[in-house]
């Protein structure tokens, strides 16, 4: 028997095992780690979606609060007249290709709500409810109530 022949055959040492298990667990922990952070990016995906609704309507209830009247128009359009406003400015909400959007009739064009995919009004009396299909499917909903008008 040839002594480079036994060498070759002897198989792993305990060392040789416990550096490919330290590897081996290595890789693993990095693994690990990489699937927690991919989780993470696409939960702050859905909270940022979350917060730019919930700012969306902030803006909506604030110009609605300033607002002297207001109404629906054919039920994809929100239109406000701002109180005690020298301009007599008129704000219009509506979808334009994916996105909400307001417009004023002084001019001006403001993207209020990115990514959306359908946008439905419907009004009872004064009361107006929203519905938003987002993009990704989400659908959200909340209720306005408009000023009445002045009589």
């Amino acid at each position: 028997m040839n002594f480079k022949q036994t060498l070759s055959e002897r198989g792993f040492t305990l060392l040789e095992s416990l550096f490919q298990l330290t590897v081996f667990v290595l890789f693993t922990a990095i693994s690990l780690l990489i699937l927690i952070w991919v989780r993470d990016l696409q939960q702050l995906e859905k909270m940022k979606d979350e917060v730019n609704w919930e700012l969306f309507v902030y803006d909506l209830h604030q110009y609605n609060m300033n607002s002297a009247s207001g109404r629906v128009l054919n039920s994809n359009m929100l239109q406000l007249e701002m109180l005690n406003d020298p301009e007599e400015r008129l704000f219009v909400f509506d979808k334009s290709e994916e996105h909400l959007r307001k417009r004023s009739n002084k001019g001006g064009n403001e993207i209020m709500l990115p990514f959306v995919k359908e946008w439905e009004l419907t009004i009872v009396e004064n009361e107006v409810n929203m519905r938003v299909v987002m993009k990704n499917g989400t659908k959200r909903e909340r209720d306005l109530v408009l000023p009445l008008p002045p009589e």
